[in-house]
């Protein structure tokens, strides 16, 4: 991955300070040699009508241990649990239900598998764990989740939902993800059960939130991972190294050799030069003002201000980049410089209009006994309708155009019989559509004439 250029090498595990926090699920305190571990519980208050086998019907996994239950809490009559008491349950007990994520857009070419076998991908359409999902060139898919938080995949990569869970009872939901190629762009809404859990991992790296909005990317060929984190705080650690490194918002980290990278402070976001402009020509062109220190740049289209429905991506080595054509409409690009370690840094957000209106221009020069005719001729790209206005002049000075032709309806004019000089001419095609107009000037055209006759 071109976005990893430090040599990084054995795996690493990432954890964060969340991980560290006391879930719902209570676990009793470290066990003393005179003491045995208890088993992690989550607490029921019985209501009326409830017995153990009601209970056991409605949250276990197996009916059958209710037994465990009722000793747990020295039941004596399984039928009668008296109304308000409250009851001890073991976590590992408790049944988990699927949940599913499902498609918020997608673009290109994009597979799901599940079970080995591709599904037609639609919007909306739920995704459970084990799905594995494929981005090709130019393709990207997004997620949502049931709480809102949401995962982007974008171009060239490959990721499978390990797990998507909600264990009964407590309402606990695990989901982890994992990239097994390429990235993933995580905004994880903050979770109000401290027993929930967010992951995303590697073959080498694993990274646990609870809320906050993190990139995770992976080099399958050097097996090498970077995060980077933009909201909200990320820990990771080492295999054997149970010390975590913390790494805030404006912060990112790699692997190394020897673990983990000491937080690496990310690159600020770059400005992108004339924001306002009208993207009208066949290519979108954008000039990103140099940034110091940044060794490549990575500009993002998406049609919606969150990039969760992004068409374009593209990682380039200087401050100026093109990418293809896009149809008409408010569009937003992103931009981020990325550094020497390969991690991009804070992004920058634009919003522009795309309205294709390109003149493409011709001359030709005919005779007619002993007279000359000059055929300006011009073609239009884009839809809706269009009026053009044709000027000539001096190329030279601030003298007012000889030739100033307004509301052409045809694409053309004809001039006979002009003086010897030279002369610069050019067409404006002004576009009607979507209630808008808009007037946009072909390129200059110069051109010489050496003798009148």
């Amino acid at each position: 991955m071109n976005a990893l250029r430090r040599a990084i090498g054995p795996a690493a595990l990432l954890w964060p300070a969340a991980m560290l926090w006391s879930p719902t699920a209570q676990a009793a305190p470290p066990s003393s040699p005179s003491a045995p571990a208890q088993a992690a519980t989550a607490s029921y208050v019985a209501v009326k009508g409830d017995n153990l086998y009601v209970i056991a019907e409605r949250y276990l996994t197996r009916q059958r241990d209710f037994a465990v239950v009722q000793r747990l809490n020295r039941i004596a009559d399984p039928y009668r649990i008296p109304i308000g008491r409250t009851i001890r349950i073991p976590v590992a007990l408790l049944r988990e239900e699927l949940v599913s994520a499902s498609v918020r857009a997608f673009s290109g070419p994009v597979t799901i598998a599940v079970a080995g076998r591709p599904v037609k991908i639609t919007p909306g359409l739920p995704v459970n764990e084990g799905a594995e999902i494929e981005t090709g060139a130019d393709a990207f898919l997004s997620l949502r989740l049931a709480d809102g938080s949401t995962v982007a995949i974008p171009s060239q990569s490959r990721v499978r939902i390990e797990r998507l869970r909600r264990t009964a009872l407590t309402g606990t939901v695990t989901r982890s993800f994992e990239i097994r190629r390429g990235r993933a762009d995580a905004v994880v809404a903050p979770m109000k059960d401290p027993g929930s859990s967010f992951h995303i991992s590697t073959p080498v790296a694993v990274s646990a939130v609870r809320g906050t909005a993190f990139r995770v990317a992976y080099d399958a060929d050097g097996a090498r991972a970077a995060t980077e984190v933009t909201e909200g705080t990320v820990g990771f650690s080492a295999p054997g190294n149970p010390a975590a490194t913390l790494v805030g918002a404006g912060f990112g980290a790699i692997t190394e050799a020897d673990g983990i990278s000491a937080p690496i402070a990310l690159l600020p976001a770059p400005a992108l030069a004339d924001p306002g402009r009208v993207q009208n020509e066949g290519d979108l062109t954008f000039r990103i003002v140099p940034q110091a220190d940044a060794a490549a740049y990575r500009i993002a289209l998406a049609r919606d201000a969150g990039f969760l429905d992004i068409v374009r991506e593209k990682e380039s080595a200087t401050p100026d980049a093109i990418l293809p054509p896009v149809a008409d409409g408010t569009y937003f690009v992103r931009i981020a410089a990325i550094d020497g370690h390969g991690l991009a840094g804070l992004a920058e957000t634009y919003a522009f209009e795309r309205r294709l209106n390109m003149v493409r221009t011709a001359m030709t020069e005919k005779r007619a006994g002993r007279d000359r005719y000059y055929q300006f001729g011009w073609q239009v790209l884009g839809e809706g309708a269009h009026r053009f206005r044709f000027q000539l002049g001096q190329c030279e000075g601030d003298a007012p155009p000889l030739v100033d032709e307004i509301g052409l309806d045809s694409q053309s004019v004809t001039l006979r019989n002009l003086p010897a000089g030279t002369y610069c001419w050019r067409v404006m095609s002004l576009r009607i559509g979507d209630g808008k107009a808009a007037g946009d000037w072909s390129a200059m055209e110069r051109f010489h004439i050496a003798s009148a006759r």
